[in-house]
């Protein structure tokens, strides 16, 4: 299990909460119960929607945040995804909804789950192959859990850390997404498999039988 970071704070912030625990005990067990990793998935995915159009409906929040279609800060950092959440991106490329750079995909997945190797990656290398010409995602409807919950209310361009040696910038000020981080927790303790993006959808796009992944890389030439 790869939690993300985000997700893995606002878990150490109230684990001591047994209300909150319960609240965790039940969220999980409601998603064993469904086994699919792709329902899963999906379900998570419409509850973090719900949670988050409750907080967007505060016009204070919609001034705050400054996310905007194009600003990609975000989009340059490593993301985890669960099994489902893959097998869900995977399916869009292997029906041919998307293309991707395949081989973008496999140098990023090269870096594992290292931060420190990932950021040793130039800034356009580490760009999510999800990512159109314009900036824009072309998977948002699908995109991840926490790509979903990374709404950002300091200045975007803190968002874009360039080098290995900035690290995370602590400037960045995120909008609080605690009922949603609680759904995303459930979903990766109840996830077989769990990792950063590249990894975990090489490795699922690897299992497809369909059509092979070679075939996917050449017909993206």
């Amino acid at each position: 299990m790869s939690m993300p970071a985000v997700v893995m704070r606002t878990y150490n912030m109230f684990k001591d909460d047994s209300s909150f625990r319960k609240l965790i005990k039940q969220m999980s067990r409601k998603l064993s119960k469904m086994r699919d990793p792709v329902k899963q998935a999906k379900y998570v995915h419409k509850k973090v929607n719900e949670e988050l159009k409750s907080q967007f409906s505060d016009p204070l929040v919609r001034e705050l945040v400054q996310c905007a279609k194009g600003c990609t800060g975000c989009c340059h950092t490593q993301v985890s995804v669960t099994e489902g959440e893959a097998l869900i991106l995977a399916e869009k490329i292997q029906q041919g909804d998307i293309r991707i750079d395949l081989e973008k995909l496999f140098r990023q997945a090269e870096a594992g789950e290292s931060a420190s190797q990932f950021y040793r990656l130039d800034y356009q290398s580490r760009g999510c192959v999800f990512l159109d010409e314009d900036g824009a995602c072309q998977v948002y409807d699908d995109r991840p859990s926490v790509c979903r919950t990374n709404h950002v209310l300091s200045d975007p361009k803190d968002c874009e850390i360039k080098t290995l040696e900035q690290g995370q910038n602590p400037s960045v000020q995120l909008l609080n997404t605690y009922s949603s981080d609680s759904w995303i927790y459930a979903l990766f303790s109840e996830s077989r498999l769990s990792g950063v993006l590249p990894v975990v959808l090489k490795r699922v796009l690897s299992q497809f039988k369909v059509r092979d992944i070679h075939d996917i890389s050449k017909s993206n030439d």
